[in-house]
Parts: structure tokens; C-alpha cells; sequence
């Protein structure tokens, strides 16, 4: 298995405009990533929207079936889609994002994916 590198500067190389010339020129340092050690598996949010047609806890009920979340995580959950207008209820690889949004559906509750990398 190969291993992808990327390198970039370090935070400190990249802040704000060239100071004047000093007599000593800052030592330059790489910094080397390993991607094959990222989670590719965050691809997908799954958003959920406030509508007017279903209740509370309807809402509250398919999003414990869908996310297998404790009651009082989807009341928050519900809570928020309906102060903001959406809300994100997960973070997932696509096939489990699918899932979910599959059993939101189920009722005709409005959502959708965002590809998150």
C-alpha cells in the first residue's frame, strides 16, 4: 500500500505580509501529513429542514429511528431545525448518510446531503 504525503508551510510560516529583512533568515519548516490516515468516512452531512406540517414529536420519533439517538438528543435536534430553519443531524460516510436520509423520508420530512470533503 502506498502512503500519500502532503507537506505545507506551518501556521506560523503563513501570517500576514513579509516583516522587514532581519540579518538572520528564519529557518523554513516542513510538515508532512499522512493522508491514508485521514477518516475518509466524513463525506456527508445530512441536513434536516423546519417544516409546518408535521408535529414535534413526529419529527422527534423518526429522528431517534433514523439516527438511533436518545430521545432528548432528538428533541434538540427538532428544536434546533426549528429556530435556525435547518440543522445538521449527522456526519457520516455516503452510504450511511443515504440511510438516514431514507428513514427521514419516510414521513416526507424535507432533507438533504452536503459533501463535506
Amino acid at each position: 500500500m502506498s502512503m500519500s504525503l502532503v507537506r505545507c508551510l506551518s501556521p506560523h510560516m503563513m501570517e500576514g505580509p513579509p516583516s522587514p529583512p532581519q540579518t538572520e533568515a528564519p529557518a523554513r519548516r516542513e510538515i508532512e501529513f499522512d493522508l491514508s490516515q485521514m477518516q475518509p468516512w466524513r463525506e456527508c452531512a445530512v441536513v434536516l429542514y423546519d417544516d409546518d406540517i408535521h408535529t414535534q414529536m413526529e419529527v422527534v420519533l423518526q429522528l431517534v429511528k433514523a439516527l438511533n439517538c436518545p430521545f432528548p438528543r432528538a428533541h434538540e435536534l427538532m428544536r434546533t431545525a426549528e429556530e435556525h430553519g435547518k440543522v445538521t443531524v449527522a456526519i457520516t460516510h455516503r452510504e450511511r448518510a443515504l440511510e438516514i436520509a431514507g428513514v427521514l423520508r419516510q414521513i416526507q420530512l424535507r432533507v438533504t446531503l452536503r459533501q463535506t470533503n
